[in-house]
């Protein structure tokens, strides 16, 4: 669904997927919302949010992308739909000195602006795209989508820097640290499933959020609650 596969191919090489558990929430909560039909949302209205790691070698699927036509389409069927009375435009500077055009929208209940600048807007209708911004993140909010990992197409370019963003994939991978924690909760054999599993070559190439999950998994497993609940020498600590 939503044209997932196996592989992407990144700069013509075919990288192997891992779906975040992120992407994994907001994939059902899409699903919710088209098979209810209360917003007349279909699939072809996302597409998938993806991050290169592993030095450009992998790929995590990180969310999901809704359409600007999405977002009319479910401020047409809000109750409490956006309301241009309570939006207000100004022309802003970033920390660079930079003018950007910013939209305001607030309601009482809601604040949310959205921004065009030479640096996160590469076409010629600033206005426009600042606007957009600013309607779609209202939407997705009043919707709850935004509370799902489910973004909107107008920040296209924002994601586009971070696929590209070699910095940001080498933060994704564990740490010394959580490496230790790793060897700590499972075996060898049941790490070296993960890394298959993942499509890595080593364990120090597992995203964080992979870790994290697992991590979580160890925690919450019938073995630790038993132990936690054990009595040491006889007196419950």
């Amino acid at each position: 669904m939503f044209g997932e596969k196996k592989t992407e191919n990144v700069k013509g090489v075919e990288c192997p997927v891992w779906q975040t558990p992120k992407y994994e929430a907001s994939k059902k909560k899409a699903i919710d919302i088209i098979e209810k039909g209360d917003y007349g949302l279909v699939e072809g209205d996302f597409w998938i949010l993806w991050n290169t790691y592993a030095q450009g070698t992998k790929v995590m699927y990180t969310g999901l992308i809704l359409s600007h036509n999405g977002c009319l389409k479910i401020n047409d069927k809000l109750d409490d739909p956006f309301k241009a009375e309570f939006l207000k435009r100004d022309v802003a500077f970033d920390g660079y000195d930079k003018p950007s055009v910013l939209y305001e929208y607030n309601d009482g209940l809601l604040y949310e602006v959205g921004e065009a600048s030479a640096s996160n807007c590469k076409n010629d209708y600033p206005f426009a795209m600042a606007l957009k911004r600013c309607f779609d993140r209202v939407v997705l909010k009043k919707s709850k989508l935004a509370y799902a990992g489910i973004y909107s197409e107008v920040e296209a370019d924002e994601f586009k820097q971070k696929v590209d963003d070699n910095a940001e994939e080498e933060k994704a991978t564990i740490d010394k640290n959580q490496f230790t924690r790793l060897k700590a909760m499972y075996t060898a054999d049941e790490i070296k499933a993960m890394v298959k599993e993942l499509g890595i070559s080593k364990p120090s190439e597992m995203p964080v959020e992979y870790f994290e999950k697992k991590e979580q998994e160890y925690i919450n497993s019938p073995e630790q609650k038993k132990l936690l609940q054990e009595p040491i020498n006889g007196i419950w600590g």
